[in-house]
């Protein structure tokens, strides 16, 4: 374990290694599914604040594309980026985490913020059971993912 901030500058894991010409050279550590997925979510994320521009800016093409609440692609915008970055930012924390809490928080992350853009669509279909069954289940992936992941992170924090 290190404890001056010399030595962790001069560990190679840490600092990083450089390559020949005196820069930083990329880990050769594999990024995992979580991270990759949390990073696609906040792309998708990033492309959707077109789709919020398209309703701020034209709400006629947007009527006539057969968007019927703005509100609705706002929350589907924002919930990607949202989801998108506490996704990789677990998945950061947590490199090896448990499976169950990962694939559940992989699932629930996209799930849930996809559940907003049909409503953009059809405002009344948060009253059909089909939707409130998508909903609730979303909300458990999402739930047992990011406590599994807190948890994961608790226990190893104090076990060592």
């Amino acid at each position: 374990m290190y404890r001056a901030v010399g030595a962790i500058r001069n560990d190679a894991r840490v600092a990083g290694i450089l390559n020949r010409s005196g820069r930083r050279a990329r880990a050769d550590t594999k990024t995992t599914f979580l991270v990759a997925s949390g990073m696609v979510e906040l792309a998708a994320g990033a492309t959707s604040g077109w789709v919020y521009t398209l309703v701020r800016t034209r709400p006629d093409l947007a009527s006539r594309l057969g968007i019927r609440s703005g509100a609705r692609i706002r929350q589907w915008h924002l919930d990607l980026a949202m989801l998108g970055t506490a996704t990789v930012a677990s998945g950061l924390a947590n490199p090896n985490p448990p499976r169950v809490a990962a694939t559940a928080l992989g699932i629930g992350a996209w799930t849930n913020a996809m559940a907003f853009l049909p409503l953009a669509f059809h405002p009344d279909l948060d009253r059909h059971p089909a939707y409130r069954a998508y909903a609730g289940a979303s909300f458990v992936f999402t739930t047992v993912g990011f406590v599994g992941m807190a948890a994961d992170a608790v226990r190893r924090r104090t076990t060592g």
